[in-house]
Protein backbone atom coordinates (compact mmCIF):
# COMPACT_ATOMS: atom_id res chain seq x y z
CA UNK A 1 0.00 0.00 0.00
CA UNK A 2 1.25 3.53 -0.81
CA UNK A 3 2.60 5.16 2.63
CA UNK A 4 0.99 8.31 2.66
CA UNK A 5 2.81 10.00 5.20
CA UNK A 6 6.01 10.21 2.25
CA UNK A 7 3.25 11.19 -0.39
CA UNK A 8 3.17 15.25 -0.60
CA UNK A 9 0.70 16.42 -3.38
CA UNK A 10 -0.07 20.01 -4.64
CA UNK A 11 -2.19 21.76 -6.92
CA UNK A 12 -2.29 24.28 -9.43
CA UNK A 13 1.06 25.44 -8.17
CA UNK A 14 1.16 27.36 -11.75
CA UNK A 15 -1.83 29.83 -12.34
CA UNK A 16 -0.62 30.64 -15.98
CA UNK A 17 -1.25 26.46 -16.76
CA UNK A 18 -4.47 25.06 -17.33
CA UNK A 19 -3.63 22.55 -14.89
CA UNK A 20 -0.42 22.02 -12.54
CA UNK A 21 0.70 19.98 -10.05
CA UNK A 22 3.60 18.93 -7.50
CA UNK A 23 4.61 15.49 -6.47
CA UNK A 24 6.71 14.15 -4.36
CA UNK A 25 7.13 10.36 -3.03
CA UNK A 26 10.12 8.79 -1.20
CA UNK A 27 12.55 11.91 -2.39
CA UNK A 28 11.48 11.49 -5.76
CA UNK A 29 9.94 15.63 -6.22
CA UNK A 30 8.80 16.89 -9.63
CA UNK A 31 6.51 19.61 -10.60
CA UNK A 32 4.41 19.56 -13.95
CA UNK A 33 2.49 22.69 -15.70
CA UNK A 34 0.52 21.92 -19.16
CA UNK A 35 -0.28 24.77 -21.35
CA UNK A 36 -3.18 25.13 -24.02
CA UNK A 37 -4.49 24.47 -26.33
CA UNK A 38 -2.91 27.49 -28.29
CA UNK A 39 -2.61 28.29 -32.10
CA UNK A 40 0.49 26.03 -33.22
CA UNK A 41 3.15 27.99 -35.42
CA UNK A 42 3.89 27.25 -38.76
CA UNK A 43 6.22 25.02 -38.56
CA UNK A 44 4.78 22.95 -35.54
CA UNK A 45 0.95 22.57 -37.11
CA UNK A 46 -0.77 19.40 -37.91
CA UNK A 47 -3.50 19.44 -39.69
CA UNK A 48 -5.46 16.19 -38.12
CA UNK A 49 -4.29 17.47 -34.42
CA UNK A 50 -2.75 18.95 -31.73
CA UNK A 51 1.15 19.37 -31.58
CA UNK A 52 2.44 18.27 -28.43
CA UNK A 53 5.75 19.76 -26.82
CA UNK A 54 7.09 18.76 -23.50
CA UNK A 55 10.44 19.91 -21.98
CA UNK A 56 12.04 17.92 -18.85
CA UNK A 57 14.72 20.50 -16.85
CA UNK A 58 16.98 18.72 -14.70
CA UNK A 59 17.18 19.86 -10.89
CA UNK A 60 21.41 21.53 -11.74
CA UNK A 61 23.56 21.51 -13.94
CA UNK A 62 23.68 21.40 -18.04
CA UNK A 63 20.26 19.47 -19.98
CA UNK A 64 22.69 16.12 -21.56
CA UNK A 65 20.56 13.06 -23.32
CA UNK A 66 19.32 11.62 -20.52
CA UNK A 67 16.83 14.84 -20.40
CA UNK A 68 15.84 14.78 -24.46
CA UNK A 69 15.13 11.18 -24.14
CA UNK A 70 12.25 11.67 -21.34
CA UNK A 71 10.99 14.24 -23.27
CA UNK A 72 10.57 11.90 -26.25
CA UNK A 73 8.75 9.38 -23.96
CA UNK A 74 6.61 11.80 -22.44
CA UNK A 75 5.75 13.41 -25.33
CA UNK A 76 4.45 10.09 -26.97
CA UNK A 77 2.54 9.64 -23.52
CA UNK A 78 0.51 13.00 -23.68
CA UNK A 79 -0.02 12.14 -27.49
CA UNK A 80 -1.88 9.32 -26.22
CA UNK A 81 -3.42 10.62 -23.13
CA UNK A 82 -4.92 13.91 -24.44
CA UNK A 83 -7.91 13.44 -27.33
CA UNK A 84 -5.62 15.38 -29.74
CA UNK A 85 -7.78 14.41 -32.71
CA UNK A 86 -9.96 17.12 -31.35
CA UNK A 87 -7.08 20.12 -31.61
CA UNK A 88 -6.34 20.32 -34.94
CA UNK A 89 -4.19 23.51 -35.35
CA UNK A 90 -3.44 23.36 -32.22
CA UNK A 91 -0.22 23.22 -29.41
CA UNK A 92 0.02 22.23 -26.01
CA UNK A 93 3.22 22.71 -23.86
CA UNK A 94 4.35 20.15 -21.09
CA UNK A 95 7.27 22.08 -18.29
CA UNK A 96 8.77 18.98 -16.20
CA UNK A 97 10.53 20.69 -13.45
CA UNK A 98 12.69 17.76 -11.39
CA UNK A 99 13.49 19.18 -8.02
CA UNK A 100 14.87 15.91 -6.59
CA UNK A 101 15.80 13.06 -8.29
CA UNK A 102 17.36 11.85 -11.40
CA UNK A 103 16.15 12.90 -14.80
CA UNK A 104 15.71 8.94 -15.93
CA UNK A 105 15.50 6.70 -12.43
CA UNK A 106 12.50 5.17 -12.87
CA UNK A 107 10.92 6.50 -9.25
CA UNK A 108 11.71 10.10 -10.56
CA UNK A 109 9.71 9.11 -13.62
CA UNK A 110 6.75 7.59 -12.06
CA UNK A 111 6.20 11.02 -9.65
CA UNK A 112 6.54 12.79 -13.39
CA UNK A 113 4.07 10.63 -14.84
CA UNK A 114 1.41 10.86 -11.73
CA UNK A 115 2.05 14.93 -11.63
CA UNK A 116 1.27 14.77 -15.44
CA UNK A 117 -1.91 12.92 -14.93
CA UNK A 118 -3.33 14.87 -12.00
CA UNK A 119 -2.26 18.27 -14.14
CA UNK A 120 -3.93 16.63 -16.72
CA UNK A 121 -7.60 15.49 -14.61
CA UNK A 122 -7.06 19.24 -13.92
CA UNK A 123 -6.76 21.28 -16.60
CA UNK A 124 -10.36 19.47 -17.80
CA UNK A 125 -8.95 18.55 -21.43
CA UNK A 126 -10.77 15.70 -22.85
CA UNK A 127 -8.71 12.60 -22.11
CA UNK A 128 -8.65 9.07 -23.92
CA UNK A 129 -7.27 7.04 -20.67
CA UNK A 130 -6.58 8.20 -16.42
CA UNK A 131 -3.50 6.64 -15.49
CA UNK A 132 -1.18 6.21 -11.93
CA UNK A 133 2.89 4.98 -11.84
CA UNK A 134 4.35 2.69 -9.85
CA UNK A 135 8.08 1.35 -9.66
CA UNK A 136 8.06 -2.52 -9.24
CA UNK A 137 11.10 -4.77 -9.01
CA UNK A 138 11.80 -7.60 -11.66
CA UNK A 139 14.56 -9.83 -11.48
CA UNK A 140 16.57 -6.86 -9.46
CA UNK A 141 14.91 -3.98 -12.15
CA UNK A 142 13.41 -1.11 -11.12
CA UNK A 143 10.61 -0.68 -13.57
CA UNK A 144 7.74 1.97 -13.97
CA UNK A 145 4.05 0.86 -14.87
CA UNK A 146 1.92 3.52 -15.87
CA UNK A 147 -1.32 1.85 -14.92
CA UNK A 148 -4.64 2.56 -16.95
CA UNK A 149 -6.87 2.66 -13.68
CA UNK A 150 -9.92 3.77 -15.86
CA UNK A 151 -9.46 0.07 -17.58
CA UNK A 152 -12.55 -2.04 -16.37
CA UNK A 153 -11.07 -5.03 -16.09
CA UNK A 154 -9.69 -3.72 -12.49
CA UNK A 155 -13.37 -3.08 -11.79
CA UNK A 156 -14.67 -6.58 -13.05
CA UNK A 157 -14.68 -9.94 -11.68
CA UNK A 158 -11.51 -11.81 -13.16
CA UNK A 159 -9.39 -14.65 -13.00
CA UNK A 160 -5.67 -14.34 -13.92
CA UNK A 161 -5.95 -12.77 -17.42
CA UNK A 162 -3.45 -10.76 -19.01
CA UNK A 163 -5.40 -7.73 -19.70
CA UNK A 164 -4.38 -4.89 -21.52
CA UNK A 165 -4.24 -2.43 -18.70
CA UNK A 166 -1.00 -1.45 -18.88
CA UNK A 167 -0.80 2.02 -20.55
CA UNK A 168 2.73 2.14 -20.76
CA UNK A 169 6.64 0.81 -19.08
CA UNK A 170 9.58 3.01 -18.05
CA UNK A 171 12.80 0.91 -17.56
CA UNK A 172 15.42 3.98 -16.82
CA UNK A 173 17.93 3.00 -19.70
CA UNK A 174 19.09 5.45 -22.38
CA UNK A 175 19.89 4.79 -25.44
CA UNK A 176 23.56 4.66 -25.13
CA UNK A 177 23.37 2.26 -22.27
CA UNK A 178 21.91 -0.05 -24.04
CA UNK A 179 24.44 0.44 -27.07
CA UNK A 180 27.12 -0.28 -24.49
CA UNK A 181 25.58 -3.10 -23.73
CA UNK A 182 24.94 -4.41 -27.30
CA UNK A 183 21.37 -4.49 -26.43
CA UNK A 184 18.89 -4.48 -23.35
CA UNK A 185 20.22 -5.06 -20.36
CA UNK A 186 17.38 -6.30 -18.85
CA UNK A 187 17.21 -9.94 -19.32
CA UNK A 188 13.64 -10.80 -18.10
CA UNK A 189 11.53 -13.81 -18.84
CA UNK A 190 8.49 -13.52 -21.07
CA UNK A 191 6.70 -15.36 -18.35
CA UNK A 192 8.21 -13.38 -15.09
CA UNK A 193 6.88 -10.37 -16.94
CA UNK A 194 3.62 -12.06 -17.77
CA UNK A 195 3.01 -13.02 -14.30
CA UNK A 196 3.74 -9.57 -12.96
CA UNK A 197 1.24 -7.82 -15.16
CA UNK A 198 -1.75 -10.53 -14.80
CA UNK A 199 -4.05 -8.88 -12.74
CA UNK A 200 -4.40 -10.97 -9.40
CA UNK A 201 -7.11 -12.86 -9.02
CA UNK A 202 -10.44 -11.79 -6.82
CA UNK A 203 -14.06 -12.52 -5.56
CA UNK A 204 -15.05 -8.92 -5.02
CA UNK A 205 -15.80 -6.41 -7.65
CA UNK A 206 -12.39 -4.44 -6.85
CA UNK A 207 -9.41 -5.92 -6.65
CA UNK A 208 -8.29 -7.46 -3.26
CA UNK A 209 -4.82 -9.79 -2.14
CA UNK A 210 -4.00 -12.18 0.57
CA UNK A 211 -1.46 -12.88 3.14
CA UNK A 212 -0.27 -14.94 1.06
CA UNK A 213 0.15 -12.88 -1.89
CA UNK A 214 4.00 -12.46 -2.42
CA UNK A 215 4.12 -8.70 -3.84
CA UNK A 216 1.61 -6.35 -3.60
CA UNK A 217 -0.56 -5.84 -6.83
CA UNK A 218 0.71 -3.30 -9.18
CA UNK A 219 -3.12 -2.54 -9.97
CA UNK A 220 -3.79 -2.13 -6.48
CA UNK A 221 -1.14 0.44 -5.29
CA UNK A 222 -2.12 2.16 -8.53
CA UNK A 223 -5.76 2.19 -7.67
CA UNK A 224 -4.47 3.72 -4.19
CA UNK A 225 -2.59 6.49 -5.80
CA UNK A 226 -6.00 7.43 -7.97
CA UNK A 227 -7.93 7.62 -4.79
CA UNK A 228 -5.10 10.24 -3.53
CA UNK A 229 -5.17 12.15 -7.13
CA UNK A 230 -8.89 12.25 -6.48
CA UNK A 231 -9.02 13.42 -2.58
CA UNK A 232 -7.07 16.36 -3.74
CA UNK A 233 -9.36 17.01 -6.60
CA UNK A 234 -11.93 17.33 -3.84
CA UNK A 235 -10.52 18.70 -1.41
CA UNK A 236 -9.46 22.00 -3.88
CA UNK A 237 -13.37 21.92 -5.04
CA UNK A 238 -14.25 22.23 -1.18
CA UNK A 239 -11.26 25.01 -0.49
Amino acid sequence: MVDSTSLFIETNTDCNAVGSATWDFAGHHVVFSIYGPDEAKIHDELTHRAYVDVTVTPRTGQRTSKESELEVYLNNLLERLIDVKEFPRSKFTGRLFIVTGGTNHPRTVAAAINAISLALLLSGLPLRATIASVCHTIQNALITFAIDVTHPKLYIKKYGSNEPSIFAIYTGQTHSEIDKTNGSSLHISIQNFLDMIKLPESNDNNINITENTKHESIYEQALNLLDAMVSQIVSNVHT
